[in-house]
């Protein structure tokens, strides 16, 4: 699983049917044996910050218009997803990091 990479995830604690979701952390390999991802929605959503519009396309494997929810951070098993769906863009993946450093109160000063 790397970084970018769309998946499948179903978990009854966010929705009864598999959904996608990003995974957003550092590519470690097989070091754990879970995952950080953020949530997908088709809400429409451009009125709230901490979201990131991604049109549906042949390379992302999106069925419809979602918006990432970076205020929505999971850690699951990797065992819970399902199959890789495609990948998200690098200028998507720069938006995606922006908001989540924003989620977070991530500031350059404060880990240089």
């Amino acid at each position: 699983m790397k970084r970018g990479e769309i998946w499948t995830l179903r978990d009854d604690r966010y929705a009864a049917k598999a959904r996608p979701v990003v995974v957003v952390q550092l590519d470690l390999g097989e070091e754990f044996d879970s995952v950080v991802l953020c949530l997908f929605t088709t809400f429409e959503s451009s009125q709230i910050s901490t979201r990131v519009f991604i049109p549906a396309d042949k390379g992302n494997g999106l069925k419809k218009d979602s918006y990432v929810m970076t205020e929505k951070i999971v850690t699951v098993s990797k065992a819970e997803l399902g199959i890789k769906i495609g990948k998200l863009k690098p200028a998507q993946m720069r938006q995606i990091s922006a908001r989540l450093a924003k989620i977070l109160d991530i500031r350059k000063e404060d880990i240089e």
